[in-house]
């Protein structure tokens, strides 16, 4: 998963922006809404003027898609 992070993480920042998120989704051909993308972010404990999410984070929004 770590590797997959990081070819998420297009500026290598350690964080996945809204942009990365959306780029990355689209690519993977689950094409999502902004809307989406936000509700991800916040689900994974980012929030508004926060700098995106960390590999746990993405941990945390793959669990719920997994078992939610």
């Amino acid at each position: 998963m770590e590797d997959v992070f990081k070819v998420m993480d297009k500026d290598g920042d350690g964080r996945l922006s809204h942009e990365d998120l959306k780029s990355y989704m689209d690519w993977a051909g689950f094409p999502a809404s902004d809307e989406d993308i936000k509700a991800m972010i916040k689900l994974a404990g980012g929030g508004i003027g926060e700098n995106g999410v960390t590999f746990d984070g993405l941990l945390k929004i793959l669990a719920i898609d997994f078992f939610g």
